[in-house]
């Protein structure tokens, strides 16, 4: 029983003395400048290590031995490797910057405008168009003493209204009724020359 006591406390004394080689030093008591920064930069090299595990095993030297410099009092020392620990547990994680993408559609430098169209826009024009075909047909219908000529007129001043308040389709029905009123008066015209 003593043999198995024995060698019990023996294989205990080498245990013990396996775990005194693998733990760090006492950590220095809070309260001092320089054990406060030694403290501060051991919980930014815990902070560090999610984040930044290469920034993290760095400061973790740094700090151990920042400890072991204020355990021996070279309180100088253990200051510098403190800072050098924050300093390492607080660098930025390299990062790729992605290539960007355009989104805008590539075309050519040359840009072309369409014509600008001088009356405003294409059915404008047309009505435009219309109103002066029909002005040419009153003209024949005076010009002849033609007896539609008051339904005409009016059906012109109709189409020039409906010009000018951008009523394009109703221009154009109310021009080809004032063209056809006066259509005989046109032939004749258009005849004699």
């Amino acid at each position: 029983m003593t043999r198995l006591l024995l060698t019990l406390a023996l294989a205990g004394a080498t245990t013990a003395g396996a775990f005194a080689q693998t733990v760090p030093p006492p950590i220095p008591p809070p309260g001092r400048p320089t054990a406060n920064l030694i403290l501060d930069a051991m919980l930014a090299t815990a902070r560090a290590a999610s984040v930044n595990p290469g920034a993290a095993q760095s400061a973790s030297l740094d700090t151990s031995v920042a400890v072991q410099r204020y355990n021996a009092g070279d309180i100088n020392s253990a200051r510098f490797a403190a800072i050098q620990a924050l300093i390492e547990a607080n660098r930025l994680p390299q990062t790729t910057i992605p290539l960007l993408q355009s989104t805008i559609p590539q075309t050519s430098y040359l840009q072309t405008q369409p014509f600008p169209i001088a009356g405003g826009s294409v059915a404008a024009i047309d009505a435009n168009a219309f109103v002066a075909q029909a002005r040419g047909a009153l003209a024949a219908c005076r010009s002849r003493n033609s007896p539609n000529t008051a339904a005409a007129s009016q059906r012109l001043a109709a189409a020039e209204r409906d010009a000018k308040s951008g009523r394009y389709q109703d221009v154009r029905a109310e021009a080809r009724t004032a063209v056809d009123l006066c259509a005989a008066a046109q032939q004749d015209v258009n005849g004699q020359r």
